[in-house]
């Protein structure tokens, strides 16, 4: 596991919101007169996410939400905007808010980002060293762009890493593949989520037991 420990993780979270995966919201939309846009499978890590979110919570471990949320105007977007609805992910609209099934508890952290990584002038590594967290579970979309790019920032953070990999997807399978391949090698563990709430429920009995 590359020296990933459980019993002081946190789950991350990213971009889990009605612009990416509701059919009503931009990207669901958009894939309406694209089919190249595969709503589904971005759709799919939804029930992975929420089984991981309920584990870690009950593990008593943080979930932290880092999701893009940009001013109506644009004057504080951190990444290339031009040619996107203008209505996406605008703080306010029902497409920047964290979807329905993954509504954050009043214990979970949101962290509001502006551009693609988590870490990038935000409090997430402040949060994960309060919280006493040296490994980074990650779920969220999209596995090419803002996961990617938070995963990376976590190893520059020294963080361990683990990417749930059910809990990831892209708007193509086939890029999403290629970008877990890019993970496992060199960025932390690609594990599905069953696979990390075991281990998580392991670690929480061992310290019980203790």
């Amino acid at each position: 596991m590359m020296g990933s420990d459980l019993a002081n993780s946190a789950l991350i979270l990213v971009d889990m919101q009605n612009d990416f995966v509701h059919p009503d919201g931009v990207i669901g939309r958009f894939s309406k007169r694209n089919p190249t846009i595969d709503l589904s499978f971005l759709r799919s890590t939804i029930r992975p996410c929420r089984n991981l979110a309920e584990a870690f919570r009950t593990a008593g471990r943080p979930v932290i939400y880092p999701i893009t949320v940009l001013k109506a105007d644009r004057s504080d977007v951190a990444f290339p905007i031009d040619g996107y609805d203008p209505e996406f992910l605008v703080e306010g609209t029902f497409g920047s808010e964290v979807c329905e099934e993954l509504t954050p508890t009043a214990l979970d952290h949101i962290v509001i980002k502006k551009g693609y990584g988590g870490f990038t002038n935000t409090p997430l590594d402040t949060i994960l060293r309060n919280t006493g967290s040296t490994t980074c579970v990650f779920g969220g979309v999209t596995t090419c762009i803002c996961v990617s790019t938070t995963v990376r920032g976590a190893v520059d953070h020294n963080y361990k890493v683990i990417v749930a990999s059910d809990a990831v997807a892209e708007t193509t399978r086939e890029a999403h593949d290629a970008e877990l391949q890019i993970l496992a090698r060199n960025f932390g563990d690609v594990r599905s989520s069953d696979d990390v709430i075991a281990m998580l429920t392991d670690k929480r009995q061992s310290l019980i037991r203790a």
